[in-house]
């Protein structure tokens, strides 16, 4: 029997029928100086965590590598260069800001002058215009009488122009918590003073009897306005902050009066179900300043002119003779 001849070997080395041996796996690139990254990503990474590339400048310092002739000395140039133009721009920087400090201190001066020149002026005018009304009431006392000037007087009080003081009552509002929707994430500022809350007290107040109002030291008058800006509130443009101070002269109950009736029972209300702060209390004298000076906006004279002549006979009324009168009429509200 003869046993077959094993067949040639291939080039290579390699014996012929046989596959080539499958070379290993090298996640860190051992073999060919090259970092590669096997199926195991993360281990490949804890095993070799530095780049080739630092392990390469490293290598090439320790063995005495560095920048010689042209490169070095271009190198250098340029970073003698770059920190000149940095220097260089610092100092025109910094000299133009000191050329420029002289004109803004000049210019913030001027200002300062001007405010205090005008403020000096508005004290000066002010003091004027105090003298000149205290010379006008010593006129007009001396002209007019004393009955005169105590009718005039009684009117400055009641159309707030004129310190009063007397007995009355005092309304404190203040705001409540507030809360956050949990849901809405929007505040709630049910428990929070509105500015119809503060017309209400006012307006219960007068209902009930009082003569002279004041909001946190703002004197109400027949033209006076209570408005919501946003989150704040104005009196006569002026804005009041809480706690609100409602306080009013009058009668001895009017305390009470405004407590028991519907404005006390709301704020009751709005105090137990949302928290708002209320209180209500009897005070036995309080002084109400005088509100700003009120802008006329029209006059009319309190007699009527002369009737011409050949006219029809016209009574002090200003009702022709004759004719029924109106004075008291339901329409009117007699007024």
């Amino acid at each position: 029997m003869t046993t077959p001849a094993a067949p040639a070997p291939e080039p290579g080395g390699e014996p012929a029928g046989r596959k080539p041996a499958v070379a290993a796996p090298d996640p860190d690139g051992e073999a060919s100086g090259k970092r590669t990254y096997g199926p195991d990503f993360l281990t490949a990474l804890f095993q070799n965590p530095l780049d080739p590339g630092y392990a390469d400048a490293a290598a090439r310092r320790a063995e005495g590598y560095r920048r010689t002739g042209a490169r070095k000395r271009l190198t250098s140039g340029l970073a003698i260069v770059t920190t000149g133009v940095i220097g260089f721009l610092l100092v025109v920087g910094y000299q133009q800001t000191v050329a420029d400090e002289p004109g803004r201190t000049k210019a913030r001066d001027a200002l300062v002058a001007q405010v205090e020149k005008r403020r000096t002026q508005t004290e000066t005018l002010q003091a004027r215009a105090d003298l000149l009304a205290e010379q006008v009431a010593q006129l007009r006392e001396r002209e007019l009488g004393g009955a005169a000037v105590a009718g005039i007087g009684d009117l400055e009080a009641a159309t707030g122009l004129a310190p009063v003081r007397g007995p009355g009552a005092k309304i404190i509002l203040a705001d409540g918590p507030t809360s956050v929707d949990p849901v809405t994430g929007e505040r709630r500022t049910e428990g929070q003073v509105k500015d119809t809350d503060l017309q209400l007290a006012a307006n219960a107040l007068w209902s009930a009897g009082a003569e002279a109002i004041a909001i946190n030291g703002q004197r109400l008058t027949a033209t006076s306005t209570i408005r919501q800006a946003g989150e704040a509130i104005l009196v006569d443009t002026r804005p009041v902050t809480t706690p609100y101070e409602v306080t009013a002269i009058g009668p001895g109950d009017l305390a009470k009066d405004f407590r028991d009736g519907y404005a006390g029972s709301f704020f009751q209300t709005l105090s137990a179900r949302f928290g708002l702060s209320f209180e209500s209390s009897k005070v036995k004298s309080v002084t109400l300043n005088a509100a700003p000076e009120l802008k006329l906006r029209s006059a009319a004279p309190s007699t009527p002119p002369p009737a011409p002549s050949g006219a029809s006979s016209v009574a002090v009324s200003g009702v022709p003779e004759g004719s029924p009168s109106t004075a008291g009429s339901p329409s009117e509200g007699g007024r």
